[in-house]
């Protein structure tokens, strides 16, 4: 990750500061190449890991800032002026979503399912499913993330969880943590606070250490899904070992309430028999299916 323009601002020990410092200078000798992330690839110089105990703010001038709210240490990351790159392949293969016209923001956004089978073939490709929020015009994306496969935030012929915020220039990744085939997930997504224009969310993978981070001062988030993205995909056998995966407890909350919810499902591509199904609707239990 190239970070050439990076402002540090440091209160805590010594340690920390050559710590932090020697790990940015060596993202200075990599290369600008594109990345994947789960919202398409993006320029490798604006994909970043947020550091555990740290935190993402958007700035008034468009940059984005890694803070600690402990001790006030902070990393400026330079403000991207490129542009969004077309998806080379694949991308979002079905999905099951909502959008939020009431007054009142979605507060919380819950899904739980179990790790699949990984695919009886492995070839390179990567595998993404998860439950997300954007705004409505799809601009950018909150994201607890199980991934099968490699990415920028790492990983291999393994399944590994991490929280995702990608903009249409940017992304930021928390820990990669591997985890089991059938070990349960539940991906959480909550509003901590807000304005009249700027929201504070929080993503985690509940009761997985390393997976949370807060974003703060960013547009409201109404546009909630269900869904499966993949890369280099090519046989059928490169999706999991299993007929499908159950997004299941999906619990959708605006303020103290839940909303009447109704999941519509778009299908980019059934190849493989590749298709969402709504098995139980609304916002508190709903149940979607992923078939692959």
């Amino acid at each position: 990750m190239l970070l050439k323009t990076v402002e540090y601002h440091f209160v805590a020990a010594g340690m920390l500061l050559f710590s932090l410092s020697t790990h940015l200078a060596a993202q200075d000798d990599t290369k600008s190449s594109q990345v994947l992330t789960p919202f398409g690839y993006r320029d490798s110089a604006h994909v970043h890991r947020v550091l555990a105990g740290y935190d993402l703010i958007a700035m008034s001038d468009g940059h984005i800032r890694m803070e600690n709210p402990t001790t006030g240490d902070y990393i400026d990351f330079p403000k991207s002026t490129g542009e969004r790159k077309p998806l080379p392949d694949n991308g979002w293969q079905t999905y099951a979503g909502w959008v939020n016209e009431g007054k009142t923001p979605v507060t919380s956004f819950t899904t739980t399912w179990a790790v699949p089978p990984a695919p009886s073939n492995d070839d390179g490709q990567t595998l993404f499913q998860f439950n997300s929020m954007m705004p409505v015009a799809g601009t950018s994306i909150l994201q607890p993330v199980l991934q099968y496969g490699p990415s920028s935030a790492g990983g291999g012929s393994h399944w590994a969880v991490a929280s995702w915020y990608v903009t249409e220039t940017d992304a930021f990744w928390s820990s990669l943590v591997e985890v089991a085939a059938r070990q349960s997930l539940t991906g959480v997504i909550t509003l901590k606070s807000h304005t009249k224009s700027e929201y504070d969310y929080a993503c985690e993978f509940k009761g997985i250490a390393g997976t949370k981070y807060a974003i703060r001062n960013i547009s409201q988030l109404y546009w909630l899904t269900e869904t499966l993205e993949v890369y280099n995909v090519d046989l059928c056998s490169d999706y999991p070992n299993t007929a499908f995966s159950q997004m299941s407890k999906i619990a959708v909350k605006t303020g103290a309430k839940t909303p009447a919810v109704t999941w519509t499902i778009t299908n980019d591509s059934t190849d493989c028999g590749v298709q969402t199904t709504i098995v139980t609707q609304g916002g508190k239990d709903g149940v979607v299916d992923i078939h692959y």
